[in-house]
């Protein structure tokens, strides 16, 4: 609901475009961008919109999931 992504079908514009900001970056930058997502701060968009608490709500499980659901596909 805050991210437009493609495979997810949404259209949100709270947090940036993940078709666009996840080309070329792997599964270790998408799980730090979860877990830390003050990170790395996309262009445009300012610290402390996403939550910082999806590494501690998150099971390891869930976390690779997500990591691999957000993983570009060559």
């Amino acid at each position: 609901s805050c991210h437009t992504y493609g495979p997810a079908g949404s259209t949100a514009e709270v947090g940036p475009n993940l078709d666009d900001v996840l080309q070329g970056k792997d599964p270790q930058f998408i799980y730090e961008s979860i877990v830390d997502p003050d990170a790395e701060i996309a262009d445009g968009f300012s610290s402390g919109i996403m939550p910082k608490d999806y590494g501690e709500k998150l099971d390891d499980k869930q976390l690779a999931d997500l990591v691999a659901f957000l993983t570009p596909k060559s």
